[in-house]
């Protein structure tokens, strides 16, 4: 074998070690996404959706957020705000299945001591988002059960018709 040759083949040989240690290092996601396509276009994906629940799309802030997969699926998860909020500011959790139209959106917000007799049905829906949300792998297990617990709370305290 002649100098092109051999430097041809240490080109080679030097590439594959490079992509083999680029590939360890990436660890599961980073593999994950090299071979589907890359998770930045799935995060896209999931962060659009996600911004498309709020009034006006383009003021989302985005943290947090990571891709999984779960029963064969790949999920995005994360939180999302509008755009610049204040440092206490609520930011509602999502979940993205790729794949789906419509995201999962948990508004974030504590249950209140009091909840109104037409607030009622949001606030029910809202607590299955959560539900959603967990069982997607979003948020941690025991999410749902704590929060309904105090919703339940809250309703059983509550007089029929919504009066006081």
């Amino acid at each position: 074998m002649n100098d092109r040759g051999r430097r041809s083949m240490k080109r080679f040989i030097i590439l594959g070690v490079s992509l083999s240690l680029y590939s360890g290092c990436l660890g599961t996601t980073g593999a994950w996404a090299a071979g589907h396509g890359g998770a930045s276009a799935l995060v896209a994906e999931g962060e659009r959706r996600a911004a498309a629940t709020l009034a006006d799309p383009h003021v989302a802030t985005f943290r947090n957020v990571a891709v999984h997969t779960m029963d064969g699926a790949s999920v995005v998860c994360g939180e999302m705000a509008e755009h610049n909020p204040p440092a206490d500011g609520v930011f509602k959790k999502f979940g993205y299945v790729q794949g789906q139209d419509d995201p999962v959106v948990f508004s974030g917000r504590d249950v209140p001591q009091k909840i109104e007799f037409n607030e009622v049905n949001a606030w029910l829906n809202d607590s299955i988002k959560l539900e959603d949300l967990e069982e997607m792998g979003c948020v941690p297990k025991g999410t749902y059960h704590r929060y309904n617990e105090d919703l339940n709370k809250v309703m059983s305290q509550r007089h029929q018709f919504g009066v006081d």
